[in-house]
Formats: structure tokens, C-alpha cells, sequence
């Protein structure tokens, strides 16, 4: 089944739905309409929790307890309700620190983490191939939110975007390896307990073998006990070490 991704739709349409508030307000006269936008993405983003990227319309309908066709009186089709889904998940809470005000390591941390924590509750938009992103007002204030982090600092805008999308990187990257689900359809046929037991025979023998030397040296038992969250964590900790001479070289004079 292909990928979804952003920006496949309608770019009219997406961007009217997800700036609706900045556009005009029409009030109509008679009873409120049974469903808004807002329960259409709240639907849609607890379907892809249960389900992944690829649910359809019908899973959405059923959800709200509506009939297929209701949906679309609001939202053109699954290719632009995508792009509201990914907006919305961009959000920031009402109870973030401004990053304006905090160590700018503790800021990006705090980003990467954030950003993590969003993956593990919702690993299907690790699905989502956002080559091209639809900027709407959640995935905006994200932007403008991190950017936060380099207020006082003399650097280029061009290396702060460089900065964020390394950081990114990183932490997508590894979320990538270790938080995508199972397909449903070509899904493995064993668990992962089973698969690493069935490997165990064989790689104890080839290691044994005296062939691979260098893991052969390996003593400690607990090197192959890493999470997710560990390998993403080393990656940020690192990356932020090496950043760290130039945020230092580039703090503005008081």
C-alpha cells in the first residue's frame, strides 16, 4: 500500500481548512452543524493510533458514529485530512516553557524529548512522508516555538534552520528504527522474541567461528541493552556537545 504523505492533496483546500480560523466567518442560520473539523481530526488521529497511516475514511466515519459520506461535507478526502492530522500533532501545550528564557541546551533537549514523546504516542506519522510540508498554524507555532532557544545568540538564520533539522534527524531517525510498527498486511510472521531466538543459534556459532574478531572481543553483557530511547538520547547528547563551542561563540553581548 503506498505512502501517504503531505501536500498530496488539494493545497487550496488544506490550507483554507487549516487557516480557517484567519479566514472568514460565516454563521448560518438553523440547528449547528453535527460535526466540526476539530472532531474530524480528533477522530482521524485516534483511527491512526489503532490502525496506522493507511485507514480509511469509512474507520473516521465510524468513529464519529456518522455515515461515510458526512465526513466529506468538511474535509475533501483522506489526502488533506493527513495535513490537518500532522498540523495538529505539531501543536505545542499551553503549559511549555518559553525557550526564550532557559539554557539553550536545556531548550533543545526539551525540543528533542518533546518531540520523541510525540512518536512514541503516535508512531504512524513516522509513515508519513513530509518531503513536502503543509505549514499550517500548529506546525508554525512549532517552528516559531523552537526557535526560541536561539534568542540571544548571533548566528546566520540559515545555520539555525541547519541546527534544528540535524536535531530532527536524530531523533526521527532513530524513532524511524526503533518505533515503526508492524505492517498489518506484510507484517512478520513471528514475534520478536521468536525471530531473535531462531537467530541465536546461528550467530553464536558464527561468533565462536573466530571470523568476526572485533564483536568476538565484546565481554560486557549489557552492550546489546539499548532502547530507543537510549540510542536517541546518546545521539542528541553528542550532537548538543559538538554544538556546543559554537551557541558558546555565538551568545550576544549584554
Amino acid at each position: 500500500m503506498a505512502t501517504p504523505q503531505t501536500g498530496a492533496g488539494d493545497p487550496q483546500r488544506s490550507l483554507e481548512l487549516l487557516w480557517r480560523e484567519f479566514g472568514p466567518q460565516h454563521s448560518k442560520p438553523g440547528p449547528k452543524p453535527k460535526l466540526t473539523v476539530d472532531r474530524i481530526i480528533e477522530a482521524a488521529i485516534a483511527v491512526a493510533d489503532r490502525e496506522g497511516s493507511c485507514f480509511g475514511m469509512r474507520s473516521v466515519a465510524a468513529e464519529l458514529d456518522v455515515g461515510a459520506m458526512t465526513i466529506y461535507r468538511y474535509v475533501p478526502g483522506k489526502r488533506e485530512l493527513i495535513d490537518l492530522m500532522v498540523d495538529r500533532l505539531s501543536r505545542i501545550g499551553d503549559d511549555a516553557p518559553e525557550l526564550a528564557q532557559i539554557h539553550w541546551r536545556e531548550a533543545l533537549n526539551l525540543f528533542a524529548e518533546g518531540t520523541w514523546q510525540v512518536y512514541v504516542q503516535h508512531p504512524w506519522l513516522l509513515e508519513i512522508n513530509q518531503k513536502r510540508p503543509v505549514l499550517g498554524p500548529d506546525s508554525l507555532h512549532g517552528y516559531d516555538f523552537v526557535l526560541g532557544a536561539f534568542e540571544g545568540h548571533d548566528l546566520p538564520d540559515r545555520e539555525i534552520n541547519l541546527i534544528i533539522t540535524a536535531l530532527m534527524n536524530i531523533v526521527t531517525g532513530t524513532a524511524r528504527q526503533y518505533l515503526l510498527r508492524d505492517s498489518d498486511d506484510e507484517g512478520p510472521e513471528t514475534g520478536e522474541a521468536e525471530w531473535w531466538a531462531h537467530q541465536a543459534t546461528y550467530l553464536e556459532r558464527a561468533i565462536t567461528s573466530g571470523r568476526y574478531k572485533h564483536i568476538l572481543r565484546f565481554t560486557d553483557d549489557q552492550a546489546w541493552d539499548l532502547t530507543g530511547h537510549d540510542a536517541m538520547r546518546y545521539g542528541v547528547d553528542r550532537f548538543l556537545d559538538g554544538l556546543a563551542p559554537r551557541m558558546e561563540a555565538s551568545l550576544k553581548e549584554e
